[in-house]
């Protein structure tokens, strides 16, 4: 079971939650989350997460999403902060996909392999 409370002011946008993420829950909040996002505009998003107890598999990947769209992740709980935390560190570490850079001290294998040549 989840308690989803929404405190709406001019500053903020905040959700509180209380229970358990999981299960049917994690699509309920999603739809909340989705519904209210509408009226942000440029206020900040807090998802307050101090009397949750268990977040499963997905809501760990709702809790991803909501962060990486700036959503601000308030835990307590020690549980709750390591998986915020996780969240986080991830979030960081996201790459730019593209060609590498070059370094300086290692040789382009390109420009330095011998042209391939045919026997005749």
């Amino acid at each position: 079971m989840l308690k989803i409370t929404l405190h709406d002011s001019a500053e903020e946008l905040r959700f509180r939650l209380e229970g358990r993420l999981s299960g049917a829950w994690v699509s309920e909040l999603r739809q909340c989350w989705l519904t209210a996002q509408s009226t942000v505009h440029q206020r900040k998003t807090t998802l307050d997460l101090g009397e949750v107890d268990y977040v499963d598999a997905e809501g760990q990947v709702l809790l991803a999403e909501m962060f990486q769209l700036g959503v601000h992740l308030k835990a307590i709980t020690p549980l709750i902060r390591e998986v915020v935390q996780e969240i986080e560190r991830a979030g960081r570490c996201a790459t730019v996909e593209g060609a590498p850079a070059q370094r300086p001290d290692v040789p382009d294998a390109t420009a330095t392999a011998a042209p391939h040549r045919r026997a005749l």
